[in-house]
């Protein structure tokens, strides 16, 4: 009897124990999954949003971007050695103290050029066609259009290439209704640029009349910043020669039978105009534009653009215009403007410059732009 009862102990002993692992079990199941439906922030996976991932790329290729422009010079192309004369325009063995020569050519009134038959071939030398950045921009073809590539790249390559020149420059002008007769200066030019050793060269122009006989021997030095921006002015001959004179370059006195003030002057002041000029005019509406080849200027082989407002309106500044391009330098080196004509008489000028026998790249110094340069007329007091 004592083994029948602690066998029936034994059997409901063992149902109890598995009633309790098996409820044991339930219950260890339920906290679990409860456990895990609670975010623990000790074992949180980090996952940065998608956004992010854009970012870094953009970081990596901004990185790349930044050791590409630090392997280049600060106008984007490779770093190379530069070369204070370059070699595209070639320098001239010129004495920077002595004008250029003068010959009985260049001194005719007006000055020669060849007549030019005209022609519908384009401007030698020049694309048509705009860069792929230009071609974004849809709009109708314009005559100019060749002019203006032109010009801009003219720009660019003297801006590259030119640090200064000299030159006999030719003008006349019409002021109040009277075209003035030629005047003839010998000039000599150095350009606002940075230079390879990092120094700023400011802009510099010195004058010295030639024609007419009235105003031969006047001396005029123009230097951007310098003198408290005035003209170092003297006059030859007389009481009046034996003093320096301090002028404001658009004073009274300055401009007196002047277009414009001294520092407009230049290859590449003539060039900024014409290109300001052109984009103006193309914008206004339709116009003739001509291009020819064959003229010369002094016997310099050039090509010409001779553009034509028919209609006398704003913006246009004048009825027709001519513009002769030197062949070997690539740059303008006449401009002439022309009046609507009145009555079917003939077109009356308005202004013309020409420069004859530049010298590029003849290595000006301060002196050259000083009124104690030995070389010129200045008084020593």
């Amino acid at each position: 009897m004592q083994v029948g009862f602690w066998t029936t102990l034994t059997r409901e002993t063992s149902v109890v124990s598995v009633l309790i692992f098996s409820v044991g079990m339930c219950l260890t199941s339920a906290v679990n999954a409860q456990t895990d439906s609670v975010p623990d922030s000790s074992s949180k996976k980090k996952v940065e949003p998608v956004f992010r991932v854009s970012k870094l790329v953009d970081s990596k290729q901004d990185r790349r971007t930044e050791e590409e422009k630090s392997q280049q010079g600060n106008d984007g192309f490779s770093n190379q050695a530069v070369d204070s004369k370059p070699a595209r325009v070639a320098s001239t063995n010129v004495e920077p103290n002595r004008t250029p020569a003068i010959t009985k050519a260049v001194l005719e009134s007006p000055p020669a050029t060849r007549v030019i038959p005209p022609s519908t071939g384009s401007l030698p030398g020049v694309k048509v066609p705009v860069s792929p950045a230009k071609a974004v921009v849809t709009r109708t073809p314009h005559p100019l259009d060749q002019a203006v590539n032109f010009a801009h790249d003219a720009l660019d390559d003297m801006r590259a290439e030119v640090y200064d020149y000299t030159a006999l420059m030719a003008k006349r002008e019409q002021i109040n209704g009277v075209v003035s007769a030629p005047s003839y200066m010998s000039i000599k030019v150095r350009c606002p640029r940075v230079l390879p050793n990092g120094t700023q060269q400011p802009f510099s122009i010195y004058m010295k009349f030639l024609r007419p006989k009235q105003f031969a021997g006047r001396e005029v030095i123009w230097v951007d910043k310098q003198n408290e921006g005035k003209l170092v002015v003297h006059e030859a001959g007389g009481l009046i020669g034996m003093k320096t004179f301090f002028l404001d370059p658009t004073g009274l006195l300055a401009m007196r039978g002047q277009r414009y003030p001294i520092y407009e002057a230049g290859l590449e002041n003539l060039i900024i105009k014409l290109i300001e000029k052109a984009e103006r005019d193309r914008d206004a509406g339709p116009c003739t534009v001509n291009y020819r080849d064959g003229a010369d200027i002094n016997k310099r082989p050039c090509s010409l653009i001779e553009l034509i407002h028919n209609d006398r309106r704003q913006p246009y500044e004048f009825h027709k215009a001519h513009v002769f391009i030197d062949k070997e330098l690539k740059v303008p080196v006449r401009f002439a403007a022309y009046d609507w004509p009145v009555n079917g008489q003939k077109p009356a000028l308005l202004e013309e410059y020409t420069y004859y026998n530049i010298k590029v790249n003849v290595g000006l110094t301060d002196m050259d732009f000083n009124k104690n340069n030995p070389a010129y007329r200045y008084p020593k007091r």
